[in-house]
């Protein structure tokens, strides 16, 4: 943006030599085809209701927000060509006229042309206005109002502005005024019909005099100025605060002439002759609603903006020529300032009423003096009496009277006036006390081995004087004691340009640092209590020029402008309230020496200029600005967002921006729209959702936000004009979808996946490791089986050769039927014994069965020597217990052989099944045979049990253990007892069968 800042400065001759000022308005800002405009020919500047900033060009439409032109490609049609005026229908549409376009409508994101002809007339269409909800074209033909009905839209002719060739029309006061092309006069419109306006007395506008008398839009005037008198209409006018402009326009030698009329406080001033702009043609008058300025939309100029201002600036080379630079000055009680320079001059409400010239000052030097050359160093006032202390001593002088004595007494390049009359000055090389006419004169330090101090203030409180330097810091003068403040006893800058003392005592002092100090004395200390630098608001580096407001302010100038405090804010631990204006770039506020007049405006001697901040007006400036966010870029790249998420009117996003996991990368641009001095904002802000803390107050207009997570956020910014201390506030929500990689659910399925994969991962190898368990086992198992069946096949051979002996026997002894029934109970053990080989589990039925087969072949080949029992616990189902075959047989064949055998008497055999609880099976074989047959069953090598057949049955026992135990095993046991009652002796066996 290119800025071209005209300040123009007119100068009112008043009795004697005057000087200039900027009343109201102190600064101009310009836009024109540099700045961007498309040219200098602004038709019309338009407010929409939006608060949008239209202006009309010769060479199309554009926006302005402010301090900056710009374009919409919606409006590509009209760029180039003459945009003559703007209107607002009801629904908020624009109403456009171009020249060679004709009528069009505007909604935001579509133009539409209503029409180029009307009543099928080409005709040059020159303004619209909007009155009472119906819109009005004015034409070179006429005056056309929009017809609506069945939804058509038709332009009818009003009655009475058949032969009028229109220039403008106006709503003012409720009432459209129309006015004529080329001649003066104006109609309005009244009773749906153009009715010519009927001019009574005229008022009469004396330039440079008071006026009293109320102005309306379409009446005519007399201008009086420069010895002639113009008649002229008036075409528009609008009161800003007590000021009134009225542009006006007349006719001279068939050509129209404008006029812009100032009153302000009932005085009447040509406005553009008293800033430099006479050769300036204005077409449109415009106030910004927020801001208050007045626009000017010229022909030849492009765009006049009128800035308000609480300075008012005085160049010093035309005020008072004969002075030169102000040194110094005063301000008496009648709210005269006294300005000492080459001379003295006296100003009173602006202008300069009394100029002592340096002459007079001279002839009042003594005669014998070589040296007639005076220089004034300072002034200070007694009462309404000056002192003015010069290189050859004291002046004083009357305010009232305006008489001069000269005093003599020294040379004084800084002085003071104590509170007993008595003067405390320093000559260049010592501090002095003494009187005004003659009395003791004491000197407090001398100072000629150090460098000349530069004084910058002297100050009496308390009965002391405190001094002020440029490069020594601060001294105290008590009575008899001199103290010296700097960088190494007390910690402030040794530069102190300016200070202060205030009524709690405490000292204000500033330097070249950029840090304003609050100072308070104790005992011999001077001890900082306190700053403000650049975090707390204090624009600038070199601070000076310092006062204190009875409404509790304090005001400071540095090399960037001006700074009012609140003084009760002004605590460590509290937000400081402070303003700040920087009236001008052409002015830099270096001012040290400054005055507080009786009317309470602050007076700043500064760069060659004299600057008045108004009392009246720097409590004006309260215009809500409202902060907005301008744009939104993605890595450098502005946002690709849909019609729907942004206003179709100001293109601002709206409320949530919606941001996918890719724009994660994202930087947000803000401003204040419509603000005169864009260097006076400061913003800050924070995430929420990132950031708790906000930012430090910055100028800067952008923030970047680098590799967000996805959620929800909300952008809030806060900003400060710093002229009007207001913070506005604006809060938009910001959605970034998160990564669907990172999202909770994605993570959730990826779980549950990974579950089910581990799941079924862990049971593939369960079952893998089950299913190679199981070969290994079956393989095991086969293995096991074949031994098992092996050793089943395995029938005790002496059991076989004595069944054979014996049925031999049964046969030599012709024992026919013995032999027979010997050898079919042998044919059926042998039967079940091969039966039972290719079985791992037979019923215990079946072994039941097997083993009575077995009993009674052992009976008959012992001739009936021994009696057998078979018992079966009442609990015990024989078809329901599995038991491997061929356990039992050699037991009994071992109680048999080994026991009952050996016995002269007969033998008893008793087998019994008990089933116990847990299911294990135990088969109990009592028998009373004799011999030591008690056996241990982890002695698998035992006498008693070696033998084929019992050796077999071990054998099987280990291996069915090995596959077939469920945490019991098989086990066998056979013990001698004796039971005392009954002296029964013999062999317990007992055999034991989990359950399967």
């Amino acid at each position: 943006m290119n800025l071209k800042i005209k300040q123009q400065i007119i100068f009112l001759l008043l009795l004697f030599p005057a000087f200039n000022l900027f009343a109201g308005f102190s600064q101009t800002d310009g836009f024109t085809q540099v700045d961007g405009l498309p040219c200098n020919c602004v038709n019309h500047i338009f407010e929409d209701s939006r608060g949008l900033i239209w202006l009309a060009t010769d060479a199309g439409l554009c926006e302005f927000n402010g301090y900056e032109v710009g374009f919409r490609k919606e409006l590509n049609r009209l760029q180039g060509e003459k945009v003559t005026s703007l209107a607002e229908d009801a629904k908020g549409n624009l109403i456009i006229t171009a020249s060679g376009v004709g009528v069009c409508e505007f909604d935001g994101e579509k133009l539409e042309v209503l029409t180029n002809l009307i009543e099928n007339t080409p005709i040059e269409i020159r303004s619209v206005s909007k009155h009472n909800n119906s819109i009005f074209i004015g034409a070179s033909n006429g005056v056309f109002v929009r017809d609506t009905a069945k939804h058509a839209v038709k332009f009818l002719q009003l009655s009475g502005s058949e032969n009028l060739n229109v220039s403008s029309t106006m709503v003012q006061d409720d009432n459209l005024i129309v006015f004529p092309k080329f001649k003066l006069g104006s109609s309005k419109y009244q009773s749906e019909q153009i009715v010519s306006t009927k001019h009574h007395k005229r008022k009469v506008l004396q330039l440079n005099t008071k006026f009293r008398q109320n102005i309306l839009v379409g009446e005519q005037v007399i201008l009086k100025g420069d010895g002639e008198n113009i008649i002229c209409d008036v075409i528009n006018r609008l009161t800003n605060k007590n000021e009134l402009f009225v542009l006006l326009r007349y006719f001279k030698n068939n050509q129209e002439h404008r006029k812009l009329i100032s009153i302000k406080d009932e005085l009447c001033v040509d406005y553009l002759e008293e800033n430099n702009l006479h050769d300036v043609f204005v077409q449109s008058l415009f106030k910004h609603k927020l801001t208050k300025d007045v626009w000017l939309g010229t022909k030849n100029h492009g765009l006049i903006r009128l800035k308000q201002s609480i300075f008012t600036l005085y160049k010093l080379e035309d005020l008072l020529p004969e002075i030169g630079n102000v040194v110094d000055f005063v301000s008496l009680l009648d709210g005269s300032v006294f300005l000492a320079g080459n001379g003295i001059g006296k100003v009173v409400d602006g202008r300069v009423q009394e100029m002592i010239p340096i002459q007079q000052f001279q002839n009042l030097l003594p005669k014998n003096s070589k040296d007639r050359d005076i220089i004034f160093n300072d002034i200070e006032k007694n009462g309404d009496v000056l002192w003015i202390a010069t290189n050859h001593g004291f002046f004083t002088l009357d305010g009232n009277t305006f008489r001069l004595e000269y005093k003599g007494i020294s040379k004084a390049i800084k002085f003071i006036v104590l509170s007993n009359n008595r003067l405390f000055y320093y000559d260049g090389s010592r501090f002095v006390t003494t009187g005004m006419n003659s009395g003791k004169t004491k000197i407090h330090m001398k100072h000629t081995e150090r460098d000349e101090l530069e004084i910058t203030k002297m100050i009496e409180f308390d009965s002391k004087v405190w001094v002020s330097t440029e490069n020594q810091g601060i001294y105290r003068f008590d009575e008899d004691s001199v103290y010296e403040y700097g960088r190494k006893n007390c910690g402030i800058h040794n530069v102190v340009n300016d200070m202060l003392i205030l009524p709690d005592s405490s000292i204000i002092a500033g330097g070249n640092n950029g840090i304003l100090y609050k100072l308070k004395s104790q005992g011999n200390k001077l001890i900082i209590k306190d700053s403000i630098d650049n975090s707390d608001g204090l624009e600038g580096i070199s601070v000076h020029g310092f006062q204190y407001l009875s409404d509790g302010s304090i005001w400071c100038g540095t090399n960037l402008g001006v700074h009012r405090f609140d003084y009760s804010t002004w605590h460590p631990d509290s937000v400081l309230r402070y303003r700040f204006w920087n009236a001008s770039k052409d002015v830099e506020f270096r001012g040290k020496e400054s005055l507080i007049d009786r009317y309470g405006n602050i007076w700043v001697n500064s760069n060659h200029t004299l600057m008045k901040i108004n009392a009246d007006d720097y409590d004006v400036d309260n215009t809500s600005y409202q902060p907005s966010l301008l744009g939104v870029k993605i890595k450098q790249n502005h946002w690709k967002s849909k019609k729907s998420e942004v206003n179709k009117w100001t293109s601002i996003p709206k409320n949530p921006i919606h941001l996918n996991h890719r724009e994660n990368y994202v930087s947000f641009t803000f401003g204040m729209l419509y603000c005169d001095n864009l260097e006076n904002i400061k913003y800050r802000y924070r995430l929420l959702g990132l950031d708790d803390d906000w930012s430090e107050w910055k100028t800067t207009n952008e923030v970047v936000y680098s590799n967000l997570k996805g959620g929800d956020y909300k952008f809030q910014l806060e900003a400060r004009k710093l002229s009007s201390d207001q913070v506005s506030t604006y809060a938009i929500d910001v959605i970034l979808d998160t990564a669907w990689w990172k999202t909770i659910w994605f993570w959730v399925i990826v779980l549950c996946i990974l579950t089910v994969a581990i799941y079924y991962g862990i049971k593939y190898y369960k079952s893998r490791i089950r299913f190679e368990e199981k070969q290994r086992t079956k393989q095991f198992n086969r293995v096991i089986g074949l031994k098992i069946k092996a050793l089943q096949y395995q029938l005790d051979p002496h059991f076989i050769f004595n069944s054979l002996n014996s049925i031999q026997s049964y046969i030599l002894d012709e024992e026919e039927d013995k032999a027979l029934e010997y050898l079919s109970d042998f044919s059926m053990v042998l039967r079940n014994n091969i039966d039972n080989a290719n079985k791992n589990m037979i019923g215990l039925h079946e072994e039941l069965a097997y083993l009575k087969l077995y009993l009674k072949l052992e009976q008959m080949r012992f001739e009936e020597k021994f009696s057998f029992q078979i018992n079966v616990d009442e609990n015990i189902n024989p078809r329901d217990i599995q038991i491997p075959p061929m356990i039992i047989q050699p037991f009994l064949e071992h109680a048999i052989r080994y026991g009952i055998g050996k016995l002269e008497a007969t033998g008893k055999l008793i087998i019994r099944f008990v089933l116990e609880e847990d299911g294990y099976l135990r088969c109990v074989i009592t028998d009373n045979g004799k011999g030591n047959r008690k056996v241990d069953i982890k002695n698998t090598e035992s006498d008693f049990i070696a033998g084929n057949s019992l050796q077999t049955t071990c054998d099987r026992m280990k291996l069915l253990n090995k596959v077939l135990s469920n945490g019991r095993t098989y086990s066998y046991k056979i013990n001698e007892f004796i039971d005392s009652k009954t002296n029964f002796s013999g062999v317990i066996t007992e055999i034991g069968f989990p359950k399967l």
